[in-house]
């Protein structure tokens, strides 16, 4: 006594009338493999290479951005004083402001002098120690007062002047890059147009690809095998 067992094999394919257009789109697919488009890079745009060469220009040595960058790292120098105690914010400065000054200071003095003697003249003191005391220390405090003033004037003048050219460096650059930024940007959109242009036969056969095995399609199933 013989046994045996019965097997069935099922494939499903696309209808019959849906096949040329399958054979005839991968015709089209090597094709395009064959011509290169699957590689295909949108190389760069007129616009992109200019922008390019702009940076290039303004960030080279020697370029905008650099003689920007010298003139706010000298802006600095005021900040670097104060904080290391030198230049106009030193222990010396107020002694050299006030030699600086005394031809002012001299004049200023001898007019706070010319004040008190008259005073001390009408009481009968002018001569005495005290009076004199008294006008030298008048003199050392208009002196001393005047030459603070300044210098405390030219120290805030000195850091205002660094903060704005540190604020005109950043707002200098951010000019002169402006218009290679912009046409860069115009020239990525033009290379991205470019790419999509050229990857558009591509996308046309996925799509197409993609299209058969829609439903509305349909399918064709075949079994073979099978038996007593």
């Amino acid at each position: 006594m013989g046994g045996g067992g019965n097997s069935q094999t099922t494939s499903t394919s696309l209808p019959a009338w849906a096949q040329p257009y399958v054979e005839s789109s991968l015709g089209s697919a090597v094709d395009l493999y064959k011509s290169g488009a699957y590689e295909n890079v949108a190389g760069l745009t007129p616009e992109q290479v200019t922008a390019f060469e702009r940076q290039k220009e303004l960030g080279g040595a020697g370029g905008v951005y650099d003689q920007v960058a010298a003139d706010s790292y000298g802006a600095t120098q005021a900040y670097r004083d104060a904080a290391s105690g030198t230049g106009i914010f030193g222990a010396g400065a107020l002694g050299e402001q006030t030699t600086a000054m005394k031809d002012s200071i001299g004049t200023a003095v001898g007019d706070i002098i010319g004040q008190q003697k008259g005073q001390f003249t009408r009481t009968g003191n002018l001569g005495g120690a005290r009076a004199q005391q008294s006008m030298d220390s008048s003199a050392m405090k208009v002196g001393g007062d005047m030459a603070a003033a300044e210098l405390a004037n030219r120290r805030q003048a000195a850091m205002a002047g660094a903060g704005g050219v540190l604020g005109a460096g950043n707002t200098l650059q951010q000019q002169f890059g402006a218009g290679a930024n912009t046409l860069g940007q115009v020239g990525t959109a033009l290379q991205q147009q470019n790419q999509n242009e050229g990857d558009a036969a591509y996308q046309g056969v996925q799509r197409l690809f993609g299209l058969f095995g829609s439903p509305a399609i349909g399918s064709t199933s075949t079994r073979t095998g099978g038996g007593k």
